[in-house]
């Protein structure tokens, strides 16, 4: 018998043999690059270094708008992209540790993908030192001076550094916290929302150039519409390009639909604070999307972070036809074991801001520290062992900006071969 093994060969459906040298199925090369935009950013760059045409094709100003534009039809539409870590860029903070401030910059530790250098422009000692960080959305950050209500707002991009000035609006004012409707690729425009006494609302655009406040407008309320507002600080959070969410403490979470001027009384799940440290006054969680864009909400509780999502149609929830208990589902996002020093019984825990391109959560954690988490991988790192004392729901011991950037922005960075 000869030495030589003989190669099992398979069959086609049609019972013959297949040629050995079968060629592997073609794929068109626009089919290859539509791919190529619905990935992540470390996968397009892994791509981008396969070969000089895929580079030219991804440096391409048509593949740059095609990028913007699924992100456009994503925070527009229901269902949103991923959660991409790679465009979370890092922190600037600023805490209170034994009566001194200390001001720090934590940069995300992996400087690949053309981050390097990248909040060299954000002068966080000077801006924080005078600022207190409002909202922030990619990478354009909300700040008002300390100790002022109706004074102007500054628009900072942490990329370039440039400062955008919004004076308040004569006829509203702001009693829910400033939300930043949209964000340019780059931070290169903006709109700003406003939002008083019975959503009362105007819209600052900075897209002519000079930037101006639009009319306002009074929204259709809710019959179980309830006048309890967020704190200060409470970060807001945008689904499906113009409909708002505010977290209004332990009363429920407030809907405002910018385009169609019409705002929703959500309940909260029941008792899902139910095992949460409270402080009056204070949130005890805050608004995240989903992985398929619905709405939802982060509990820190005694041993586990839990994610709440709202499970109804939109339909449902402006009829108000179900339930709080069948419109929310349960998950653990993350073991308190997995985060610092085990878990949180006893101790204050406070959301600081969520990151909605790269996933990232920051958390304060009393005799903790500073903490931040990604939804997408389920990692933890500790910022800071030192920044333990939380304050009160009035004094905030902790004062932080997150940095994020876009994909369009990122791949800029990238050199051709």
């Amino acid at each position: 018998m000869s030495s030589t093994k003989r190669r099992r060969v398979g069959t086609r459906d049609d019972g013959t043999a297949p040629s050995a040298e079968s060629p592997l199925p073609f794929l068109p090369f626009d089919l290859v690059l539509e791919i190529f935009a619905r990935s992540d950013a470390a996968t397009l760059f892994r791509c981008a270094a396969t070969s000089k045409p895929v580079r030219h094709a991804i440096l391409d100003t048509d593949f740059r708008r095609r990028l913007a534009l699924l992100r456009a039809e994503a925070e527009a539409g229901d269902r949103r992209r991923s959660f991409d870590p790679a465009l979370f860029l890092g922190l600037s903070y600023m805490f209170q540790y034994r009566w001194e401030w200390c001001r720090h910059h934590a940069i995300a530790q992996e400087e690949r993908h053309g981050r390097r250098g990248c909040l060299s422009s954000f002068d966080a000692d000077k801006l924080l030192s005078s600022y207190e960080p409002m909202a922030s959305r990619g990478c354009l950050v909300v700040l008002k001076r300390h100790g002022t209500i109706s004074a102007e707002v500054r628009v900072v991009n942490s990329l370039t550094g440039q400062v955008s000035r919004v004076w308040p609006p004569l006829w509203v004012a702001a009693m829910y916290p400033r939300t930043l409707l949209a964000v340019g690729d780059g931070g290169s425009s903006f709109q700003l929302l406003v939002a008083g006494t019975g959503l009362r609302m105007q819209v600052f655009s900075s897209e002519n150039g000079k930037g101006e406040w639009g009319d306002v407008v009074e929204p259709r309320l809710p019959p179980n519409f309830f006048r309890t507002v967020p704190n200060h600080c409470s970060p807001a959070l945008v689904l499906r390009g113009t409909v708002v969410h505010w977290l209004c403490r332990d009363k429920g979470i407030i809907a405002l639909d910018v385009g169609a001027a019409r705002a929703t009384a959500i309940e909260l799940p029941p008792l899902c604070f139910g095992q949460v440290k409270r402080v009056k006054g204070a949130d005890c969680g805050i608004l995240v999307p989903s992985v398929d864009g619905r709405l939802s909400l982060l509990v820190a509780e005694f041993t586990v972070i839990s994610m709440w999502t709202l499970s109804a149609s939109a339909s449902e929830l402006l009829a108000g036809t179900s339930s709080a208990a069948t419109r929310w589902s349960r998950q653990v996002v993350i073991q308190s074991q997995a985060i610092g020093r085990g878990d949180f019984i006893g101790r204050t825990v406070r959301f600081v801001r969520f990151g909605e391109r790269s996933g990232t959560v920051t958390l304060h954690i009393e005799q903790g520290g500073l903490v931040r988490f990604n939804l997408r991988s389920r990692e933890a790192l500790v910022v800071s062992d030192k920044c333990t004392e939380i304050g009160t729901c009035s004094f905030s011991r902790l004062q932080l900006c997150l940095h994020e950037t876009d994909l369009p922005t990122l791949m800029k960075n990238m050199k051709p071969f």
